[in-house]
Parts: C-alpha cells; structure tokens; sequence
C-alpha cells in the first residue's frame, strides 16, 4: 500500500513538472512568434493577436509604446535583420503570469548602414481565461 501511495505521488509530481513545461514552450512560442512579427513579417495581424491591449511595450531608448503605436511603427519599420539569435532563453510561470528573458542579437541595415543589435529583453504574458498567452509588458536594453 505505501508503495503504491509513493508511485501515485511520483506519477502526479510528474505530471504537474510536465505541465509546467508544456506551459513553458507555449510561452517561448508566442515569443519566437512575436520576433518573427517584428523583425521579420512585419506583420500586424500576428502583434494584434500577440499583444494585450494594455501593453506597454519599452524600447532600449527609453521609448514606451502602447498596442497601436507599436504596432504601427513595427510594421513601417525599413530596418531590415539578418542573422536573427534569441539566446539564453528563461521562461518562469507563476499562476497565468509568465516572466521571459532572452538575448536578442541580429545584424541590422537601415538605408545602407549596417549595425549590430544586442538586446536584453524582458517580457510579461498573461494568461486570461478561455485566451492565449499575451504579452502585456516588454522592455529591452542595450548590451555591450
């Protein structure tokens, strides 16, 4: 009986870690989707579905915008990324709040000047009832 009892609790343990995880990527795929809007697609329909509308969404320059002003400038945005890296990747969940940081690093052109970016992003989703993960909080800084 006790041994039954602590594969019962090893298997829900289990579980409850798998879960987590699956919670994980989902998150990590809305960010890889979120980049892929920005940087590459451009693509406004895709941030509309990705952002919450109370995002506040806080460039390296100090610049904040919030749902329509990002989306916006993302999609008139000429600058063009090559070589697109998301490095050190983290993702914790507390609840229906998940906590995101990542590397972004990219080679820029933007009317014939090439650039390095070299970002440190940090991302807040929220999970609301019957919805998807959406981001309603980004800020990104400079990294050497």
């Amino acid at each position: 009986m006790k041994q039954l009892l602590t594969f019962i609790l090893m298997l829900a343990t289990a579980g409850a870690v798998l879960a987590q995880g699956g919670k994980e990527q989902k998150v990590m795929n809305k960010i890889k989707a979120l980049n892929k809007a920005v940087f590459a697609d451009k693509d406004s329909v895709a941030l509309n579905a990705l952002l919450s509308d109370k995002v506040s969404f806080g460039h390296s320059t100090g610049k904040l915008e919030d749902k329509q002003e990002m989306i916006r400038n993302a999609v008139a945005n000429t600058m063009t990324y090559e070589d697109f890296k998301m490095d050190s990747a983290t993702v914790f969940i507390e609840g229906n709040t998940a906590i995101a940081r990542h590397i972004l690093k990219a080679r820029t052109m933007d009317k014939g000047k090439e650039g390095v970016l070299r970002l440190g992003i940090l991302q807040t989703w929220v999970k609301k009832k019957d919805k998807d993960w959406e981001l309603v909080a980004r800020q990104a800084v400079k990294l050497p």
